[in-house]
């Protein structure tokens, strides 16, 4: 009877030595301090907006204060326009794209990022494009909760240009691009064949011409990159327009990198 049973008991203290350190691994990682999640971003986390520096560009963060080791944020990016220029890290809070973010963060949670550059420059200048690339890449690094997969770049006017600019630069971190009332000078669109755009310009635009939008969008055309263009019956001042729609975030929220 003893005899009988000596096998499955064998069998079974050698699972259990196989799963231990397993179960501990497990165990140790679900209660995770937010410092390891976060690493130096911590205090970001606080479910308002929270200022920061990095090299020469300043920004805020607006993210939930509740996180978890099974938490997963997809991250979005707001580039302002060149009205939002400055030093004071709180006008490029204040406009349409990143207050609809706000208004909708219950239903759709994320890691809201808006960076600020001063004024006389530009997001396609080296300094400012150094700054927020290296920026990007120290975030994600730090924050296990970012989901890489799920980084998404919109912008308006100068931001528009921006989303372009860092798109070109970079097509390998952003999983979707809304570039919005900008241009694209961009000579071989190839290489945004991974990243899901979705192209927004007014008709009416005396200040960046509607023709820029066409011809990016036709150049994309012609390199078979599927993506979305919509013209607006309406001037330079679109954002709001858009954005306070269910539709362009509920499209943003469902693109993730391959």
């Amino acid at each position: 009877m003893a005899t009988r049973w000596l096998a499955p008991l064998s069998l079974i203290m050698s699972l259990l030595r196989t799963l231990l350190p397993l179960l501990l691994t497990l165990c140790a990682s679900s209660s995770l301090p937010a410092d390891a999640l976060l690493g130096k971003y911590r205090k970001h986390f606080a479910g308002r907006w929270v200022g920061g520096a990095h090299r020469t560009i300043l920004y805020k963060v607006y993210a939930p204060k509740n996180i978890t080791p099974r938490t997963s944020l997809p991250v979005v990016i707001y580039l302002h326009g060149s009205a939002k220029c400055g030093t004071d890290n709180i006008r490029q809070t204040k406009v349409a794209v990143p207050v609809s973010f706000v208004q909708n963060f219950e239903q759709r949670p994320c890691i809201l990022i808006a960076p600020q550059c001063d004024k006389g420059q530009a997001w396609m200048g080296q300094a400012s494009t150094n700054s927020v690339l290296s920026f990007l890449d120290d975030f994600l690094e730090e924050v296990q909760v970012a989901d890489r997969k799920r980084v998404y770049l919109t912008g308006f006017s100068l931001g528009g240009y921006g989303v372009w600019h860092f798109i070109d630069k970079r097509p390998d971190l952003f999983a979707a691009a809304v570039p919005i009332a900008g241009a694209a000078n961009i000579k071989d669109v190839s290489h945004l064949k991974d990243v899901n755009i979705w192209i927004l310009h007014g008709r009416r635009d005396k200040f960046v011409k509607v023709a820029r939008a066409r011809a990016i969008s036709q150049a994309l055309k012609e390199e078979g990159i599927a993506h979305k263009y919509t013209e607006l019956a309406a001037g330079h001042l679109i954002t709001s327009t858009v954005f306070t729609k269910p539709e362009i975030h509920e499209w943003l929220f469902r693109q993730r990198r391959k």
